[in-house]
């Protein structure tokens, strides 16, 4: 993990009270027992940015510019994605800038920065600020790391964490090795893992519980036509 660009983060007075408005009067994320409550998305907001929780938005790289960035009110941009070139950060305010590079590999060891980053956007929340996470898509690396975030500061299992994240941003799809280095996270601070591995036949491997639904008609036709092979290999032949 390497800080490329490390400005003055916007962490005034005023930007904290702003907050606390801003989060009075719209939803709560993260209260003083660090549980999640109910989430609005307010002005202005993005196509293609997902706003997770008042302090916190995931994307993908391409939707990203410095207007977007300054328009949000982000003070932190974390990239992770060793295949693309530092975020366009806006000149006007300062930023704080985090670059991971990793691949969206399952053998990539991405629970390396699980407690770094998370630790990074909690500093940056309770300091009044907001933080936007993206990869390529914002759908593997940068979904996982929020994950961890949810987990790790705001009372979620990592099965209350996917589907609170899914909601907003229906296209997450962390792949399998990212899935089971959560498990273990998971389990290393709640004692149990919440998300299961299920096999597949269809697929030949194991995938997250949480997937299992949106492969189930696939399965169920893999196990019908299996069935009809099977019977028509036992029926003889008629002379």
């Amino acid at each position: 993990m390497q800080i490329l660009e490390q400005r003055e983060p916007v962490m005034t007075s005023a930007s904290t009270e702003n907050f606390q408005q801003y989060d009075n009067g719209t939803a709560t994320a993260c209260n003083s027992n660090n549980k999640a409550a109910e989430i609005k998305e307010i002005p202005p907001s993005f196509p293609g940015v997902s706003q997770l929780l008042p302090h916190l938005y995931l994307c993908g790289a391409s939707v990203l510019s410095p207007t977007v960035i300054t328009s949000l009110g982000i003070n932190l941009v974390i990239n992770v994605a060793s295949e693309l070139p530092d975020t366009p950060l806006p000149t006007t305010v300062p930023i704080l800038y985090l670059r991971i590079d990793i691949s969206d590999r399952p053998n990539a060891e991405l629970h390396k920065h699980f407690d770094e980053v998370a630790d990074m956007i909690e500093e940056v929340r309770q300091n009044g600020g907001k933080t936007l996470v993206h990869c390529v898509a914002g759908v593997s690396r940068s979904a996982s790391l929020c994950l961890a975030y949810l987990m790790k500061y705001c009372g979620m299992t990592l099965h209350d964490a996917f589907m609170h994240i899914k909601s907003v941003r229906p296209q997450i799809r962390p792949n399998t090795g990212f899935f089971e280095q959560l498990r273990c996270y998971d389990e290393q601070i709640h004692g149990r893992q919440s998300v299961k591995m299920v096999f597949l036949e269809c697929l030949q491997r194991e995938i997250p519980d949480v997937y299992e639904t949106e492969f189930r008609p696939m399965e169920e036709f893999y196990q019908r036509q299996r069935l009809a092979n099977k019977r028509n290999r036992q029926t003889p032949l008629t002379t």
